[in-house]
């Protein structure tokens, strides 16, 4: 997740843009990476060992127990939205040098979505309808 800078965490989920809050951006995409979609239990002591301390440091998984260390499990939103920005922000850079045929396969989608994904683009942007119009 290397185009993190893009992501506006408006699209995130409420709980997600706390996490922000707390631990950053790039530790909260992490754990969405991780564990996105699944319960998970923050402890309340957090040691060095933990795996969750392992995977975002020490230091921000005291600052998740702060908060959320007292409940029995919490459940990790998948960030659905964020990340579909996240990758047609990527689709619409690296369309060009590459066709839409390999960025469909690369994204795993059809065609037609690269292309409705590009015209996405153009449509926000009146300098390239005569492309797409």
């Amino acid at each position: 997740m290397n185009d993190l800078a893009d992501l506006s965490t408006d699209l995130l989920p409420q709980v997600l843009q706390d996490f922000v809050r707390l631990i950053g951006l790039a530790a909260t995409m992490i754990m969405v990476e991780h564990f996105g979609g699944r319960r998970l239990y923050i402890p309340i002591n957090p040691h060095p060992d933990h795996h969750l301390a392992k995977l975002i440091g020490l230091d921000n998984l005291t600052q998740l127990s702060k908060v959320y260390g007292l409940e029995d499990h919490f459940d990790i939103p998948k960030a659905e939205r964020a990340l579909r920005h996240l990758r047609d922000q990527r689709i619409r850079a690296e369309y060009g040098p590459k066709s839409a045929s390999f960025l469909a396969r690369e994204h795993n989608l059809t065609e037609r979505q690269i292309w409705n994904i590009v015209g996405r683009q153009a449509e926000n942007n009146p300098d390239q309808n005569s492309l797409f119009g």
